[in-house]
């Protein structure tokens, strides 16, 4: 008996549909091997020619892998958020770009900090003091990203607490320090993670995520933020564009 209730449209797309919302509802879960044409075309009560080119849109859409001669199998679900590593937006403006609620928890503001490390960076006397501010940021309350970031505390307003950076960091920093960060440097890096990382993106230890580390210049060239955001990467994909010399 077929599975396809027909209208106007043509066969193959009626298929198309009907395995969408069986990845839709979990009965195909990813890494999941399909059955066979065979058995798939005489279920849904079709060509095996049209579950072929429903397969085809499929495969295009990222949405399964054909493997010649082993079976078609359901990819791994696809990042929610996909972002140009060229273009310096906010994890806020990321979120919110997709029509997501961006918020922030455990969020905890360290003062008068020394990070030896980073003086030198930050052209900061060996007494320098820093400032470190970590943050899970989520997108409609689901913990997407983990962030801590760096900046010399001369920076920022006297008596700042945590619950005043309830916005962008780049925002904050524009409003209420007038510092307009125009580029950053960054790096890439696959990690797992650890205990803690599992804890604050609520994953299983071992589970990779994506290490984003930079540091921003703001329009006269100056360091004044550097950061290290964790993000997940079954959230997030990166592409960067490369043009040829």
């Amino acid at each position: 008996m077929s599975l396809i209730k027909k209208d106007s449209r043509p066969l193959y797309m009626l298929v198309k549909e009907k395995i969408d919302e069986k990845i839709e509802n979990g009965e195909y879960k990813p890494g999941d091997r399909l059955p066979s044409e065979a058995k798939l075309s005489e279920s849904f009560g079709v060509s095996r020619a049209t579950l072929r080119e429903a397969l085809r849109v499929l495969e295009k859409e990222g949405k399964v892998n054909r493997q010649q001669g082993i079976g078609t199998f359901i990819t791994e679900k696809l990042a929610l958020f996909k972002s140009g590593i060229e273009e310096l937006n906010s994890i806020t403006q990321t979120i919110e770009a997709m029509g997501l609620k961006a918020g922030t928890i455990d969020l905890e503001l360290k003062m008068n900090q020394q990070v030896e490390d980073l003086n030198k960076e930050f052209e900061l006397n060996k007494n320098g003091k820093m400032v470190i501010l970590h943050r899970t940021r989520t997108a409609d309350n689901e913990p997407v990203a983990y962030c801590e970031d760096y900046l010399p505390q001369r920076l920022l307003p006297n008596n700042i607490k945590a619950s005043d950076i309830n916005i962008s960091l780049l925002k904050f920093l524009q409003e209420e320090s007038n510092i307009y960060i125009s580029y950053a440097v960054a790096d890439i890096v696959p990690v797992i993670t650890d205990e803690f990382l599992a804890n604050r993106l609520n994953l299983k230890i071992g589970n990779p995520v994506l290490l984003l580390k930079q540091m921003h210049y703001d329009d006269r060239d100056n360091p004044v933020l550097y950061s290290k955001n964790y993000f997940r990467s079954d959230k997030f994909e990166f592409h960067v564009l490369r043009n040829r010399g």
